[in-house]
């Protein structure tokens, strides 16, 4: 299942939401709006660095208040993050707000909402890129990957598991090389699994860093009904899970 289908696609609808939640009119508007999405994801992760960003949610509200004209469109970005202060930063909320009027027209609002994520070793992104800025920094690969997993499985993670795809140690031929621990089942859809892609651009070029994380199941109907820790983990307790 991994080589075919993603893994978040795949349970969209069952126990995951949708990140971009709109209402297009046609085919031209639909094509026009995911890529308006994307360059705003883009945007964010990228000066949000330091924030350790899980996902970036967007929702529009332009066909369902079109007919009325007095009410202006809004666009609502909601930002899933560690460090929640980077985001609430004025200076930079307000030029991600002009960015986004620039790139998508001025007669929108744009809100932009932070969202606390209490634990980082929870979130398959924030991993991987954790392992991409490693690589990034010379570290060796393989020490960069066991270090997460090793703080992923003390933070009552039930599974982990690894892969990286590239000129490895700068080799000549491309390979693909991963760890793996606990259990990560992917063809269980009420099973809580996060993936994510992230890159390390190196000196020999790019390496593809993939993350699947088990955080449980869930057994509760529902959109967006992900396992998270209720604390902060600390060296002799770690934090739980609730349902959100």
């Amino acid at each position: 299942m991994s080589q075919k289908t993603n893994p978040n696609t795949y349970r969209i609808g069952i126990n995951k939401n949708w990140m971009s939640r709109w209402t297009a009119k046609d085919g031209k508007s639909i094509a026009k709006m995911s890529v308006e999405d994307k360059k705003i994801r883009l945007y964010i992760l990228k000066n949000f660095h330091d924030a350790l960003i899980d996902k970036v949610e967007i929702e529009r509200l332009t066909s369902m208040n079109s007919f009325d004209k007095e009410k202006k469109p809004e666009i609502t970005i909601f930002v899933r993050c560690v460090n929640v202060s980077y985001i609430n930063d004025e200076q930079k909320k307000n030029e991600t707000i002009l960015f986004v009027n620039k790139l998508i027209g001025k007669e929108y609002k744009v809100n932009i909402i932070a969202i606390e994520f209490l634990n980082q070793y929870w979130s398959a992104r924030i991993i991987a890129r954790k392992i991409a800025d490693d690589i990034e920094n010379r570290i060796p690969f393989r020490v960069a990957q066991k270090n997460v997993i090793q703080q992923a499985m003390k933070s009552k993670i039930l599974g982990i598991r690894t892969k990286l795809s590239g000129r490895l140690n700068g080799v000549d031929m491309a390979r693909s090389e991963g760890y793996s621990e606990g259990l990560i089942p992917l063809s269980t859809i009420r099973c809580d699994l996060d993936y994510a892609l992230e890159e390390a651009l190196t000196v020999k070029g790019i390496i593809g860093v993939k993350v699947w994380l088990n955080r449980g199941q869930i057994l509760d109907k529902g959109l967006d009904k992900q396992n998270y820790p209720t604390a902060k983990p600390s060296m002799e307790k770690k934090g739980g899970k609730q349902h959100e």
